[in-house]
């Protein structure tokens, strides 16, 4: 039988149009959508529309993704203790992708790692048991509950002593030690500690967990050896007289609304509260994981010992509850470091551990993936997530060629709200708690340097409410941008809203040619709870450029209400300038700049304006760390003599303190700075007034009242603020409409 033209026609045509396909580049014609619900979900349906969705991650777990597939979970639900391992690969042009359906929806769908709690009864005065091995709860909490929650709010580990009212913020203090191991205090209450947790302080930026192993008398007794800083010997030792601790973990700690403990050997919570008997599931915990040395999370990207995966994108989820961490590397991988990632729009909270962790260690890399050793990731973007309430930090990254933008962290590491684990501090170790709880840790992690920390953007974050530092970077070639940090060093002292830190010598140190430009850092605690009187001061810094750090920029950044320093070089090589460094000092020793050590810095065009009596605008170690310094404002109307070269103590021909014009005369730097220009007493309140945009927007700002620029030029109506900027100006009381107190409030002269 012969063939019809029109069939010849159509056979020719789908045979053209197969060859076209197999010629052509792979598109996404052919990949997978595959819909999830927790509700209308059933794991034996295919999951390739929303009316045959899966309902359980345990099954999206099972699928083998392709270049280009996505999973779309459904928004307004979600799923227990379900966690979500990605191990497959998408390519450049087809990434795989894990977001919500519908695409950048409000109610994002959750990953919870918290499961309600049942059949709780009454075992004393406010006091509600719940055994997690019987009834409703069986099988549930097979390891125990970490974190407890009531109406989503985290609930407090009973504590002693209590930090409300307490003198110095719910520390007792150590009378003496008579062993390394060992901590005397008269005012322990008479109960037997044993099995307690204690958190110790033995220097201003940590704290370490040791559990109670004996209690005799006052005296308890400890797993590990202590560590804290003797300054008679400017040592460590088991001496810890007079540095602060607390206990938790232990019944005895229960007497305020919502404070809880587990007794682990009988798998049993403890709830103090004042009010009815819980109803079930009013109270949910964090369901604790077998461990096994494996990092883990709601959201695991990579096999554990196997497979690092590239080009996945992970969208629009919110994780909360976990025991562990929120998204997370697997702890080991084989080959080579994750790379290509896009983490984007997803919301994670309350975390015990970290909420956005990217390290790994590679162990047995294939050729060219260079050594074996820690990693974070390569070129990976982290954009417009939202960390809330992590214990241990933000986020960890030993990442290269990466860009942080846009993301939101806030509430980290902060004393009332920590866990059994604390800030992540081992029991038995000390040198891991250092930079616990930091905001945003970008860390170089020893190995050969052109694999870790490297050549990564951190622009346009927003961190708020930090234990350590804001923002944390170790490693060379960082730029550190327009981003804002408001009250970091919440729980510890010695750190800063910004910190650099390296190590060894300015020749061969890992960290170098960081750019620190733009940025907003306001209110910079640097708190002293529990430390040894000697170092009470409270000993925050703005921007900390510290500890051997080469060639590193700070320029046009805002620092203001940093307890200590508002920008520092200790140690430290670079060029610092057009900062707007205001009202920083809290103390009569800080200073708002200072440059300490083997240093060579250049100091230009800087604001450096001390409100009070006795502090210091600008302070060196010796002339010898000054490459340069010219074209700065040394505002200090309460005080002339602001400017401070160390090596000038007991020298006869100066104060300890310099003006502008002795400072130029002794040092031959500063020849066009400028000095202030008005004096006021001390009690006086100040003129001047900072005005600061944050955002990355052009602000105009009203202006009541006329004002003076530095320069003593009349700014009126409204002030003009470029983004990411500020500005200092100073009210004009002499001879304005406003000089009467209307403006002030002052009516002392009427």
């Amino acid at each position: 039988m012969s063939k019809t033209p029109q069939y010849v026609s159509q056979k020719l045509a789908t045979t053209l149009t197969c060859l076209l396909l197999a010629l052509s580049p792979p598109t996404s014609v052919f990949a997978a959508t595959y819909f999830v619900s927790n509700i209308s979900g059933d794991d034996s349906d295919d999951g390739l529309s929303p009316a045959t969705a899966f309902a359980t991650v345990t099954r999206v777990n099972t699928l083998s993704l392709q270049p280009g597939d996505e999973v779309r979970f459904f928004c307004g639900e979600s799923w227990r203790v379900d966690p979500l391992h990605v191990v497959d690969s998408g390519t450049a042009a087809l990434p795989i992708v894990i977001s919500s359906h519908p695409a950048g929806c409000t109610d994002q769908p959750t990953l919870s790692g918290a499961r309600g709690i049942s059949g709780w009864s009454a075992v004393g005065l406010n006091l509600y048991q719940a055994d997690l091995d019987d009834g409703a709860n069986a099988g549930l909490f097979p390891l125990g509950a970490g974190h407890l929650f009531r109406a989503g709010v985290r609930l407090p580990l009973g504590r002693w002593p209590n930090i409300a009212g307490h003198g110095d913020g719910g520390y007792a203090e150590v009378d003496s030690s008579p062993s390394a191991t060992q901590v005397t205090d008269s005012e322990l209450p008479p109960v037997d500690w044993t099995g307690a947790v204690m958190r110790i302080k033995g220097i201003r930026w940590y704290l370490l967990n040791r559990n109670v192993t004996a209690d005799v008398g006052s005296t308890l007794t400890v797993n590990a050896a202590l560590s804290c800083y003797q300054e008679s010997c400017s040592c460590f030792s088991g001496d810890c007289a007079q540095w602060g601790y607390h206990l938790t973990q232990h019944p005895a700690t229960l007497d305020r609304e919502g404070e809880w403990f587990y007794d682990q050997a009988n798998n049993r919570v403890l709830l103090y509260s004042t009010g009815p008997k819980p109803a079930d599931g009013e109270i949910e915990a964090a369901v604790v994981q077998a461990s096994a040395g494996i990092f883990h999370g709601a959201v695991t990207l990579g096999r554990q010992l196997v497979e690092h995966i590239a080009w996945v994108t992970l969208d629009n989820l919110r994780i909360e509850r976990w025991f562990a961490n929120g998204i997370t590397f697997p702890e080991n991988l084989q080959a080579d470091e994750n790379h290509d990632l896009t983490i984007r729009n997803n919301t994670i909270v309350d975390v015990d551990d970290i909420g956005l962790r990217l390290t790994t260690w590679v162990w047995q890399p294939g050729a060219g993936n260079g050594p074996v050793g820690w990693r974070g990731g390569r070129n990976l973007r982290i954009q417009d997530n939202l960390i809330t309430g992590a214990n241990s930090r933000g986020l960890l990254a030993y990442s290269v060629e990466s860009e942080f933008v846009g993301n939101t962290v806030r509430d980290i590491a902060l004393i009332p709200q920590l866990g059994h684990q604390g800030m992540g501090c081992g029991f038995d170790t000390t040198g891991e708690c250092t930079e616990s709880g930091d905001g945003m840790s970008l860390l170089w992690a020893n190995v050969a340097p052109d694999h870790t920390a490297r050549n990564n953007v951190v622009r346009g974050n927003r961190l708020q409410n930090i234990g350590m530092n804001g923002i944390d970077i170790y490693g060379r070639h960082h730029l550190i941008e327009n981003n804002v940090v408001d009250d970091a060093c919440q729980s510890k002292g010695d750190c800063g809203g910004i910190r650099v830190y390296g190590q060894d010598n300015l020749a061969t140190t890992p960290t170098h040619d960081v750019e620190v430009r733009g940025n907003i850092v306001r209110g910079t605690l640097g708190n002293t709870d529990g430390v040894h009187p000697f170092f009470d001061d409270l000993f925050g810094f703005g921007i900390y450029l510290d500890n051997w750090v080469r060639d590193i920029l700070a320029e046009d950044n805002t620092v203001t209400g940093s307890s200590w320093v508002g920008l520092i070089y200790r140690l430290a090589s670079g060029i610092g300038r057009d900062n707007t460094l205001y009202d920083n000092v809290d103390s009569d020793y800080g200073t708002e700049l200072s440059v300490i050590g083997s240093s060579t810095v250049e100091i230009t065009d800087n604001t450096l304006f001390p409100i009070g009596f006795l502090r210091e605008s600008f302070r060196v170690s010796d002339l010898s760390v000054l490459a340069a310094s010219d074209g700065n404002r040394f505002f200090s109307p309460y005080d002339a003599t602001s400017i401070w070269d160390e090596t000038l103590a007991g020298n006869p021909e100066f104060d300890d303190r310099l003006t502008l014009a002795e400072w130029q005369n002794h040092s031959g730097h500063d020849a066009t700075s400028s000095t202030q220009w008005y004096t006021l007493s001390a009690g006086d309140p100040p003129r001047s007034e900072l005005f600061v945009n944050d955002t990355d927007a052009v602000h105009v700002l009203p202006l009541v009242g006329s004002y003076l620029d530095l320069d003593q030029q009349p700014v009126s109506g409204s002030l003009t603020l470029q983004p990411y900027s500020s500005r200092v100006l100073i009210r004009d009381g002499s001879g304005s409409i406003f000089a009467d107190g209307f403006e002030s409030g002052d009516i002392s002269a009427w």
